[in-house]
């Protein structure tokens, strides 16, 4: 398409402001190939990464600054956002952060590193450069089309505390047919292959972490548990009852379930499928 026109565009726009401009082209390897390539480019206090189909509000920026600024004890800091729903022309929007119990709290490793209430939307994010530098100094990123936000988050996340900005900074999109909405019925097949790119890059994260060697695999044992254990319901909900027990047995074999769990898991799913029915 036309991208570089566009970007170019505001090379003159950008520089008569006092703002350095530049223009790196690589071919299409995703976001998270990007960002790795990317990243290396970066100078200056403080990064953001959005995505390019959302918009940050004309005050983001300074108000991430001026919050990083004046409350050193955070090497990042994060926002609400207003979520809006596109479809037919019509917009419909919301406070996203609104949902969410734990958006005051500072210390939130373990809650990104388990999806624990943990929103992902980048542009809500603001990383204090020497704190992300201090975590993560080779710059490293899992090139992948997928997840990017956890690599770039995870590390400054266990090293530092994270402030919070309860203000709509930050204007998300959601199309049908996008990748956070997807059209056509989901398949089993797309769905584990998506929650095991999501279990390798979190691993490959913490595999490139500084942290004490004992701590790290109790990170990753957690991780693939909670994967698993997703893989096991993706398998009830689509009737694959020997993915399911082979996903039960991997779990048990990691002392991670017990039967209860499993037919915990399985009633559930039964009610949610007997209801289905009557409809």
């Amino acid at each position: 398409d036309n991208t570089r026109e566009l970007i170019l565009n505001y090379k003159d726009l950008f520089e008569k402001k006092g703002f350095s401009f530049e223009y790196h082209y690589h071919k299409n390897i995703g976001p998270g190939g990007t960002i790795a390539e990317g990243i290396t480019y970066v100078n200056g206090d403080y990064l953001v990464w959005p995505d390019v189909d959302d918009e940050m509000t004309p005050d983001s920026i300074s108000k991430k600054v001026l919050f990083l600024e004046r409350n050193a004890q955070f090497g990042i800091v994060r926002t609400d956002f207003m979520r809006i729903f596109v479809k037919d022309g019509k917009e419909i929007k919301e406070r996203g952060a609104q949902h969410y119990s734990n958006k005051f709290k500072a210390e939130l490793f373990l809650d990104y590193l388990l999806s624990n209430e943990a929103w992902l939307q980048p542009g809500c994010f603001m990383v204090a450069m020497k704190a992300f530098l201090s975590a993560n100094p080779e710059r490293y990123i899992f090139p992948t089309r997928r997840g990017q936000n956890w690599q770039m988050l995870l590390p400054v996340l266990f090293k530092y505390k994270c402030g919070y900005i309860d203000e709509p900074l930050y204007n998300y999109y959601v199309h049908v047919g996008s990748v956070s909405n997807p059209t056509g019925i989901a398949n089993f097949t797309t769905e584990i292959t998506k929650i095991e790119k999501y279990n390798e890059l979190i691993v490959d994260t913490l595999s490139h972490m500084e942290m004490d060697e004992k701590e790290r695999q109790r990170y990753i044992a957690m991780v693939n548990n909670k994967y698993l254990k997703e893989k096991l319901a993706i398998s009830f909900r689509f009737g694959k009852t020997k993915d399911a027990k082979r996903y039960y047995a991997l779990l048990k074999k990691e002392k991670q379930s017990t039967l209860k769990d499993y037919f915990k898991t399985k009633k559930v799913f039964m009610l949610i499928f007997h209801a289905i029915r009557k409809i």
